[in-house]
C-alpha cells in the first residue's frame, strides 16, 4: 500500500476518534444537562429523600453544578465522563466538585448587603464570610445529610473573630431568641457542651472557653488555669511536681511516658541506674528535657543535683 495511503487511513483514524469523543461528550453533556442525568446515578432513597426535601429541590442540579453556555456544558459533560466516571483524562474539579461563591451569588447576592436572620441565629456575611467559601457553612443546603462532607455553622468559628478585643462577644448579637440549648445543638459544642460534657469538653478549642466562662472557671476543676500558656512546656515540670492529680484530671502517665519516653516523673532510685538507660538507649531520650550542661555539672563539676533546662522537643526519639 503506498504510504500517502497509509498515512491518509490513520488521519481518518485519528479525526474518527477525535471526532467520536466529541460526539460522546456532548451527548453525555446534553444527557446529564436535560435527561435523567445526575438522577441517573444519584437514586439512592436517602439522596432524593433528603434532595426533595431541601429548599433547593425546584432548581436544576446542573444551575449550580455547571455554568452556564453550551460550551460550558459540553466541558462539563467531558470532565465528568472522562475525569470523574472513566478516570482516562485529569479531572479540574470547578463546579462538578465545589460549587463557587459566585453561583451561590448568582441567586443570593443580597446576603452581602444586610443582616441576615434565619432560625434565630443572625449573621452579617459581608464581614462573617471573608476567607470562608459558602460551603464552608451551606454545604448541606441542596442535598442534606446525604452529602458526606456536611458541614454548618459552628461556633468555633465565630468565636474565632469574637473571642477577640476587636469583636463583641454578646450572645444575643448572634443568637436573638434562641434559647441556649439551642445554640449548642449542632457541630463540635454539641459534643463539648453535651450531656457528657465533663468528659467531652477537652476535645473542643480551649481558647473558645472565654467567650462565655470566666478566667477561673476551669480551675474550680482543674485546679490550674486553662487552655496552657505558650510557655507552659517549660514550666510543667513544676506543676507537675507540685500537684500531680491536677495533672491526672486530663492526662493518663502514658501521655507523660509518650513525650519523654520513660515514666516521669523520675523515682527516687533513678539517679542511682541513670546510667545504664543512657549505655541501652543513648543520651536523645534525656536530652528531650536536659541539656548537656546537665550531665556535665553532676560529673565533672560536682554540682548535685544537676536540673532540667530545656524544653521537652517534640518528635525526637
Amino acid at each position: 500500500m503506498p504510504k500517502n495511503h497509509v498515512w491518509n487511513a490513520v488521519r481518518i483514524c485519528v479525526w474518527a476518534v477525535a471526532g467520536l469523543v466529541v460526539v460522546l461528550a456532548m451527548a453525555f453533556a446534553v444527557t446529564v444537562a436535560t435527561l435523567p442525568g445526575c438522577s441517573a446515578c444519584h437514586k439512592s432513597a436517602a439522596f432524593v429523600a433528603q434532595t426533595k426535601a431541601r429548599p433547593h429541590a425546584s432548581i436544576a442540579c446542573v444551575r449550580c453544578h455547571a455554568n452556564a453556555g453550551v460550551p460550558h456544558r459540553i466541558a462539563y459533560g467531558y470532565n465528568l465522563l472522562f475525569g470523574q466516571v472513566l478516570r482516562v483524562a485529569p479531572s479540574n474539579g470547578g463546579p462538578i466538585t465545589a460549587i463557587p461563591d459566585s453561583t451561590c451569588l448568582s441567586c443570593h447576592a443580597d446576603v452581602m448587603d444586610k443582616k441576615v436572620t434565619v432560625n434565630g441565629l443572625s449573621i452579617l456575611h459581608s464581614k462573617c464570610s471573608k476567607q470562608r467559601m459558602c460551603t464552608d457553612c451551606h454545604s448541606e443546603t441542596a442535598h442534606g445529610t446525604a452529602v458526606k462532607w456536611v458541614k454548618t455553622v459552628d461556633m468555633n468559628q465565630c468565636l474565632g473573630c469574637h473571642n477577640t478585643d476587636r469583636v463583641r462577644s454578646d450572645c444575643n448579637i448572634c443568637h436573638g431568641a434562641k434559647s441556649e440549648k439551642d445554640r449548642i445543638r449542632s457541630g463540635e459544642w454539641a459534643k463539648t457542651h453535651g450531656p457528657n460534657w465533663k468528659r467531652t469538653h477537652g476535645i473542643g478549642d480551649l481558647n473558645t472557653c472565654a467567650a462565655c466562662h470566666a478566667p477561673n472557671f476551669c480551675v474550680r476543676c482543674h485546679g490550674i488555669p486553662l487552655p496552657h500558656d505558650s510557655n507552659f512546656i517549660k514550666s510543667h515540670p513544676r506543676v507537675a511536681l507540685i500537684n500531680r492529680t491536677d495533672c491526672n484530671v486530663c492526662h493518663q502517665q502514658a501521655f507523660c511516658t509518650n513525650c519523654h519516653g520513660l515514666a516521669m516523673p523520675h523515682t527516687d532510685q533513678f539517679t542511682q541506674r541513670h546510667s545504664k538507660i543512657v549505655k541501652q538507649d543513648g543520651a536523645a531520650t534525656c536530652l528531650r528535657c536536659h541539656v548537656k550542661d546537665d550531665c556535665t555539672n553532676c560529673h565533672v563539676k560536682h554540682v548535685h543535683p544537676g536540673g532540667a533546662t530545656a524544653a521537652p522537643k517534640a518528635g525526637v526519639q
